[in-house]
């Protein structure tokens, strides 16, 4: 099925040492900060590979999932590392009947309040262009199986469904939020929410927190140590502006607050721009948020703190670095440690960056010349972090990753 990718310490040694002298934004006080582990990652047989998801336990387990194309099928599999060095070879998630839609997004991974994996994807429906159900499974034992996959968006006609997140609270409740078709033909797409309360065995009636929103930007989720949901999305305004928004729910997702704009980019685009936002809530109750915009011109990504449950937001700042076109922005918080991550792109290689949202200058975290895309950075309750991202190659994909403990 797929080969392990390590990167042997000579060749780590040489590129850290070509970072030092080359790589824009890096420097040897982010070298410091914190010391990442060899490359490590898995070759698939071919290049019709989405981009990774994952997820990490306390214990420092990690999980990789990703869509694969197979002949003329859609599969969902996931890979589990103890040490996140060795996968061991996948186990297929899905079924014949929930086949996921295609390979251009990616799943949605979570760890429950026991070490239970929770992942979600989305199937076509027929009766509709572009129709769609969101799907949910769970495993309780790491991995190893998982239970038939049950359908959590219940629009009663077929409608669209998609680009979904997904988080788990204190209390283990799981969430889920995802761009709903059902109101397209009258009032466009829209964001829609579930919970379930029982570890994943049911979910509630959906929830509409929003109309008017970007059919093809994905949501994020984030929920506060106490409680509080935050979701985000990009929502479109009069004349084709198209701002990214937050809103929260205080009640356990039954309502949600009206969304608040954060970046007021005023970024005019008759289109959909296909990035979604990264969002999450640190030991102290500020809200963070990276997201990509044009607002002022020029393609960036911008980072802004809400210290009021989402209400305002801080002046953004810009965490890319001049040259480059930056894209796919990734956030992840562990306590009161905030990781920024993204792609720089030019016409021949990109690079995946990392930062903490405190230092100075970021650092690049791929290797080589081939293109390195779409990262991903979580964390663990350990203080662990985690980055994974996708590596083109000439015959194949791989997704790859590094870790700092």
């Amino acid at each position: 099925m797929f080969g392990i990718t390590k990167m042997g310490a000579a060749a780590l040694a040489a590129s850290i040492l070509i970072l030092a002298c080359a790589a824009p934004g890096w420097s040897a006080e982010t070298s410091r900060e914190m010391e990442f582990s060899e490359i490590a990652g898995i070759t698939h047989p071919s290049k019709g590979v989405s981009t990774p998801a994952m997820a990490m336990d306390a214990k420092g387990a990690v999980y990789m999932a990703w869509f694969e194309e197979e002949k003329d099928r859609n599969l969902l599999y996931i890979a589990a590392s103890a040490d996140g060095k060795d996968f061991p070879a996948p186990v297929l998630v899905n079924g014949g009947s929930d086949e996921p839609a295609g390979i251009h997004g990616s799943p949605m991974l979570a760890i429950g309040a026991k070490g239970e994996l929770y992942v979600a994807w989305t199937t076509p429906r027929a009766g509709a262009p572009f129709a769609a159900e969101l799907r949910f499974s769970r495993s309780p034992d790491g991995g190893k199986t998982f239970s038939p996959s049950m359908k959590v968006s219940d629009s009663p006609q077929p409608a669209s469904a998609g680009f979904e997140s997904m988080a788990v609270g204190p209390d283990g409740s799981i969430y889920l939020a995802w761009l709903d078709g059902r109101e397209k033909a009258t009032a466009g797409s829209a964001t829609y929410f579930a919970v379930s309360r029982d570890g994943g065995k049911s979910f509630s009636p959906n929830v509409k927190i929003d109309g008017n929103s970007c059919p093809c930007c994905r949501t994020a989720l984030a929920v506060a140590p106490d409680g509080t949901i935050y979701a985000a999305w990009r929502k479109v305004f009069a004349n084709d502006v198209r701002e990214m928004v937050a809103a929260s729910s205080r009640d356990g997702g039954k309502t949600f607050s009206l969304p608040a704009i954060v970046g007021n980019d005023k970024w005019v685009i008759a289109g959909c721009p296909h990035r979604g936002a990264g969002l999450g809530v640190d030991a102290a109750g500020k809200l963070h948020i990276i997201w990509y915009s044009e607002g002022g011109g020029k393609p960036a990504i911008y980072y802004a703190v809400s210290q009021d449950r989402g209400v305002t937001f801080t002046k953004e700042e810009v965490v890319t670095t001049a040259g480059f076109f930056p894209d796919h922005p990734a956030l992840a918080v562990a306590g009161g440690k905030v990781y920024l991550a993204w792609e720089e792109v030019t016409p021949v290689f990109g690079h995946i960056m990392f930062k903490a949202a405190s230092a100075p200058a970021a650092r690049r975290l791929s290797d080589g010349v081939r293109r390195s895309s779409s990262p991903v950075v979580i964390t663990n309750a350990a203080g662990a972090v985690a980055v994974a991202w996708s590596k083109d190659e000439m015959r194949n994909a791989r997704s790859l990753m590094r870790m700092a403990r």
